[in-house]
């Protein structure tokens, strides 16, 4: 009797080919949907095909990996039961069975492009439940408790105060003694700018109508006596100034050769 394979499929993607690029190619190969490429790319193994003849399982290895994703064909009753979780590696009467890698090392073999069906390496990768651990315990570095002296130090008690309280604010002011005013009403105590008083005047009279202002008029002024024999008057044209008060520099005329006048 001819053997049959079953064809499945975990969500991954061959080296140098981008995902999104190779979830679009397996849409078109299988005329998926989005809620059928969502189970198919969840990291979980899905069968694709079921009970194939080999030429038949080729046809779809081919297919799948010109698409960019990485088929897993299996002979049909060796993975019963294996579309739900990848199954185990079994292992050689001569060789044990490998020791599970823990989820670092998968997350590492992915990243660095490695076969997951090779040794020491699960057949796909899966999430773990939430709060689980992701190193086992023989990975993860000793923690060593410091050793701090806190004697110095102490807790106050629940709610106590770091500072002392402020003090409380002023009382408001009594403003029930206080009232508005009409509009319109004067206020007594505001300066209203009255004109200031006249000045007294009663220690003043006028003069009679009549009375002679002579004593005011403009007085008659003695000619003085002055001795003005040493002075004398410069004919017309003469040098105010001698030669030695006089400015010896001449001020040079402008140049007009550029002005011209108009007709």
């Amino acid at each position: 009797m001819n053997d049959t394979y079953n064809i499945y499929f975990a969500g991954e993607v061959l080296p140098d080919h981008d995902g999104a690029d190779v979830r679009t190619r397996m849409a078109k190969l299988f005329n998926a949907n989005d809620a059928t490429l969502d189970k198919l790319f969840s990291g979980k193994r899905q069968l694709i095909k079921r009970d194939c003849d080999k030429d038949t399982a080729l046809k779809y290895k081919q297919a799948m990996e010109r698409a960019g994703a990485k088929p897993i064909i299996a002979r049909a009753g060796e993975t019963a039961g294996a579309s739900d979780a990848p199954a185990a590696p079994a292992g050689t009467p001569n060789k044990p069975a490998p020791e599970p890698m823990s989820a670092a090392e998968r997350i590492a073999a992915v990243a660095q492009g490695k076969d997951p069906n090779q040794p020491h390496a699960p057949a796909s990768l899966h999430l773990e439940p939430a709060g689980a651990d992701v190193l086992r315990p023989d990975e993860r570095a000793p923690q060593q408790a410091a050793d701090i002296d806190t004697s110095g130090l102490s807790v106050d008690s629940t709610a106590e105060r770091l500072s002392e309280a402020s003090a409380p604010p002023p009382s408001a002011p009594d403003t029930s003694h206080i009232s508005m005013g009409s509009v319109g009403e004067d206020i007594p105590t505001l300066d209203r700018g009255e004109a200031p008083p006249p000045p007294d005047t009663s220690g003043l009279d006028l003069t009679p109508e009549g009375t002679d202002f002579s004593d005011l008029s403009e007085r008659e002024v003695e000619a003085l006596d002055l001795d003005l024999s040493a002075i004398a008057l410069a004919p017309e044209g003469s040098a105010v100034l001698d030669d030695a008060f006089r400015k010896s520099e001449q001020a040079t005329p402008p140049d007009t050769d550029h002005l011209s006048l108009e007709d």
